[in-house]
């Protein structure tokens, strides 16, 4: 194997990441950041497959050393006069490296825990030295130039990894950054001494709080802290100009009623910090011998606090797309072709699952301008025409109620009301058990709904087999792959299969096949444990369609899904 020479911009958590991913996989790794650790970043609040990477890279006994706020859920005060509900984490342990949990950290502490393990393992850091010059033009190697103090030099590698943030000099460089117009905020934020209100399984939560004029974050940190952040509408930029940071912070923060009540009398303990560049993407991701990570490629918006997790899981997904052309210069462009479509559809589900939410929202509250700006009510909504699953949601199909603006909104109510408390009010007397009914029902009617099936058809004369690729889960290589897919560029990406699976999916287009028989059939050939997974995403990516005994058409409300969550971690 050609052991590949990467030079990785940026120390932050995609870069360590891909550093440490790099190492286990025999490669030679260079990290350089502009910055001194401990530097301060936002982004407190991680989700459990954060965690399970950093178990398999071997960083568990120093996370749990030190100390961080376990974090059990995400709990929402989400809509004018709503009850609460909770997201909760809790899943079967299916793995060792499966969590039920995430934490919540003071990222300074984080990020330099990162970054020691990195030198600690014997990878090259050069802190205080900015990436000034980026040369990609060539297939098979970098040229770099770095400046450390008044001093600059030539860097030379077989790939560069950006995981550099939001001031990314590739990105900016290649001119790919596309902002988003739908998510158009900003966020106000600081900190508060506050002791933890809950002891129950509300300790430790991160809490999401609607008012009149946009959200409120709290997330618990170690030391009786509280990170509390504002995200309202871009339109009020003048407003903070005009008042000032911390008077606007205090006064919006004051409108957040159910916020406050939680805040009690904490003492705001430091400064008041805003963040305007907000949600982008790029047009893509990678090519070449470059790959884009973390905050350098996309952002979306920090609800679900999905961006520590995006930024680790694109750093693994590059370090074994590289580690995979070493070993395969000739899979080069389908190598990109993967990670440009794996990471894509990661944001695009994040930014779907977001725009659900706030839609939800947006019914419940004043129509004030951060909720309006907010609402998917319309088909030709302009500012989502570079989405694909907006293009899935609005297509003309009379027999399928999942495309309509009004299932969307409907999704998130669902997911709503399985997480639903039984108290109006927040209540240490809340217990993550009550949720248990609900979750039980839902999956109860799902099935009922899926036996009703008689009759599966498959969309289009071919079942193939086509070639993809997946990160194996401990020793992170990328390994080909085969997905479910028709001749018309349909696939099913969640689960590869083997040609006995494809036969079973063929004989449908031959003769009757229901539900339970095809499930039958599928545990049979060995997928016990995700075939019904299957079938439903096979619903959703458009290659199944299900009949009753009737011949009427069994919809499926599609599910609002993202990874980071669950037993079935994208990597």
């Amino acid at each position: 194997m050609k052991r590949a020479k990467v030079t990785v911009i940026g120390a932050g958590p995609a870069g360590c990441v891909a550093a440490l991913t790099l190492h286990k996989l025999g490669h030679e790794v260079e990290v350089y950041e502009k910055g001194h650790f401990p530097r301060y970043r936002i982004g407190e609040s991680f989700l459990p497959g954060t965690l399970s990477i950093l178990n398999r890279l071997g960083l568990q006994e120093k996370i749990d050393a030190a100390g961080f706020v376990k974090k059990p859920s995400a709990t929402f005060l989400w809509g004018q006069d709503q009850a609460p509900w909770t997201f909760s984490f809790s899943t079967p342990k299916t793995a060792s490296w499966v969590f039920d949990h995430a934490i919540q950290v003071k990222r300074e502490e984080f990020d330099a825990l990162l970054l020691d393990e990195v030198r600690e393992r014997g990878i090259p850091v050069f802190e205080g030295t900015a990436v000034t010059e980026v040369d990609v033009s060539a297939r098979d190697h970098v040229s770099l130039v770095v400046r450390q103090g008044d001093v600059s030099r030539a860097v030379e590698s077989d790939f560069v990894i950006d995981a550099g943030g939001a001031g990314s000099p590739l990105a900016r460089q290649l001119k790919v950054r596309r902002y988003d117009e739908f998510y158009k905020n900003f966020a106000v934020w600081s900190y508060f001494r506050c002791e933890e209100p809950f002891e129950g399984d509300l300790k430790g939560t991160t809490f999401s709080i609607t008012f009149e004029d946009g959200w409120v974050w709290m997330i618990p940190l170690k030391g009786d802290i509280y990170s509390v952040g504002l995200v309202v509408d871009r339109s009020k930029a003048s407003e903070v100009k005009e008042l000032g940071p911390e008077r606007f912070y205090r006064e919006n923060l004051a409108k957040a009623v159910r916020a406050t009540a939680i805040l009690g009398d904490a003492e705001m303990i430091d400064e008041v910090r805003i963040v305007h560049d907000w949600s982008y993407d790029s047009e893509w991701f990678s090519a070449g011998p470059y790959f884009l990570c973390g905050d350098a490629a996309c952002f979306t918006d920090p609800l679900f606090s999905q961006g520590v997790h995006l930024a680790t899981q694109s750093a693994v997904s590059a370090a074994s797309a590289i580690d995979r052309i070493a070993r395969h210069e000739d899979e080069r462009d389908a190598v990109h072709a993967w990670y440009n479509r794996s990471y894509r559809e990661t944001y695009e589900q994040y930014h779907e699952f977001l725009a659900s939410f706030y839609t939800f929202a947006s019914f419940t509250e004043p129509e004030s301008e951060f909720w309006l700006r907010r609402r998917i009510s319309e088909s030709d909504d302009a500012r989502l025409t570079r989405r694909r699953w907006f293009d899935r949601l609005v297509q003309d199909d009379p027999e399928n109620p999942s495309a309509s603006v009004a299932d969307f909104r409907d999704r998130a109510s669902t997911m709503i009301a399985i997480g639903r408390h039984q108290r109006k009010e927040l209540s240490d007397e809340f217990s993550e058990k009550e949720l248990t009914f609900a979750r039980v029902r839902w999956i109860s009617d799902l099935t009922k709904q899926l036996n009703r099936i008689t009759r599966l058809k498959w969309t289009g004369h071919e079942v193939r087999l086509d070639p993809y690729y997946k990160v194996e889960p401990l020793s992170f290589r990328l390994e080909r792959k085969h997905v479910l897919a028709n001749e018309d560029g349909l696939d099913m990406i969640k689960f590869p299969v083997e040609e006995e699976h494809r036969e079973i999916f063929q004989a449908i287009s031959k003769e009757a096949v229901g539900y339970k028989t095809l499930i039958k059939q599928l545990n049979d050939a060995g997928l016990q444990e995700v075939g019904s997974q299957i079938v439903i995403r096979l619903m959703e990516a458009g290659l199944l369609s299900g009949y009753d005994k009737h011949d009427r058409r069994v919809h499926i409300q599609d599910r609002l899904r993202f990874d980071g969550v669950g037993v079935e971690y994208e990597v």
